[in-house]
């Protein structure tokens, strides 16, 4: 086999394995919290695990739970007017191993119950750091309303593996008022790593040289 067919072989290869790589197909993953009272539970949601990436439990921090049905519901949020950043609710996702996540956006459906908190607040945190990458404001409604959190994108470049968001309330009249989430989703593409295409490349590689050199023997004969 000759050095110019050997570079065409390697070159198909890595094109296909290029156009592997690019076509996942984006994920749309949904908390719909079922149940009475709703339940945070990611295996408890209507969609299961995603192929490459693990969504967490939901929990809660200095929170308690309420009872409404096929909603995540917390209350005793923070009544005064100052934010507290030891008060939330939050989930994690993180990607599997030899892959890393580019997150694009974060819908969700809201509504307080009368006292309920007034302001609220949203913040990503990717790979662990303790600063958060974006936050997103809003005004809880006395109605159901869908927000999107449109944050900066994270990319390839990013290599961000783990993300996780916060949401806060603040600024109520009732203690035992309830903040109310629904319909909590995240679109994002669940992306291999280069080095473990690795393997993939190799045994592509292999396949085609195998059939190349087969064909030329038959040429030969």
């Amino acid at each position: 086999m000759s050095i110019r067919t050997a570079r065409t072989s390697w070159f198909v290869v890595a094109t296909l394995v290029v156009t592997i790589a690019a076509a996942n197909a984006s994920i749309v993953w949904i908390y719909d919290f079922p149940g009475t009272p709703g339940s945070g539970l990611a295996a408890d949601q209507s969609n299961p695990q995603p192929s490459g990436a693990t969504f967490s439990d939901w929990s809660r921090v200095n929170l308690t739970a309420g009872t409404t049905s096929d909603v995540f519901d917390s209350t005793f949020w923070n009544n005064t007017a100052v934010f507290d950043p030891t008060q939330y609710e939050s989930f994690t996702i993180t990607a599997d191993a030899g892959s890393h996540l580019d997150l694009q956006s974060l819908t969700f459906d809201e509504m307080r119950t009368a006292g309920g908190p007034t302001k609220g607040h949203i913040e990503m945190f990717v790979n662990g750091s303790t600063a958060a990458w974006s936050v997103f404001n809003y005004n809880p409604d006395s109605v159901w309303t869908t927000r999107t959190f449109s944050f900066t994108p994270t990319t390839d470049s990013d290599n961000v593996t783990l993300v996780e968001f916060r949401f806060y309330g603040w600024d109520g009249g009732t203690p035992d008022a309830s903040l109310l989430l629904d319909n909590v989703s995240v679109t994002l593409d669940v992306v291999p790593e280069v080095s473990s295409l690795g393997p993939t490349m190799l045994l592509l590689g292999a396949v085609m040289l195998r059939r190349r050199v087969s064909r030329d023997r038959v040429r030969s004969k």
